[in-house]
């Protein structure tokens, strides 16, 4: 399942989205990020970027999580003209095209909710974008209840916010069934 939200919609419902957005007038960058409880950046621990969608899917189904809300920070478009006239690689153009048969395309700029029967193929469209496109950087996922914030870094890195005590607890139980590992980036919390 993959259904759009309207970007007004999903301010509205997913409050703890981060948000930043430019004021002209000020010169500088007007930020929003919510109250996190813990901070932690993890890598695959066998450095398999192939493997780093499906096993962010099996994180998210062994969290109890049945869907996701990807959105970006800025409101801009998911797609760019200029990524989508690019022909320069396959991996790109079917992740365009996967998009384009979603409907998400165009000057869509909202939310999008994906289940977990489709989360492993949206995550591997999601970070061809991430990769290949330098302004696809700001795009965050969360949970429907907002205990997690999750963000992909185009090196292949997982960001995890826990956003309240009881999904911190929870998230450092299971993250010892996963193959992910403590990224050690500093000003981060550690995984015991």
């Amino acid at each position: 399942m993959i259904k759009k939200i309207s970007r007004d919609i999903c301010l509205i419902k997913y409050r703890k989205f981060p948000l930043c957005e430019f004021d002209k007038k000020m010169d500088e960058d007007i930020c929003y990020f919510p109250k996190i409880n813990s901070s932690y950046w993890l890598k695959l621990g066998d450095n398999s970027e192939s493997k780093l969608t499906l096993e962010i899917a099996s994180l998210i189904k062994k969290l109890n999580i049945e869907k996701l809300i990807f959105m970006s920070e800025r409101n801009q478009k998911w797609i760019s003209k200029s990524t989508q006239n690019r022909k320069d690689s396959e991996p790109l153009t079917n992740a365009i095209e996967y998009f384009k048969n979603h409907k998400i395309e165009k000057k869509f700029n909202g939310g999008v909710k994906v289940g977990n029967e489709e989360l492993s193929r949206f995550l591997e469209n999601f970070y061809t974008l991430t990769k290949c496109d330098g302004g696809f950087f700001d795009f965050n996922f969360i949970d429907k209840n907002e205990n997690y914030l999750f963000y992909i870094h185009y090196s292949g890195e997982l960001k995890v916010l826990t956003l309240n005590e009881n999904a911190n607890q929870s998230f450092l139980k299971i993250i010892k069934e996963t193959k992910f590992v403590d990224s050690m980036r500093e000003n981060t919390n550690r995984i015991k």
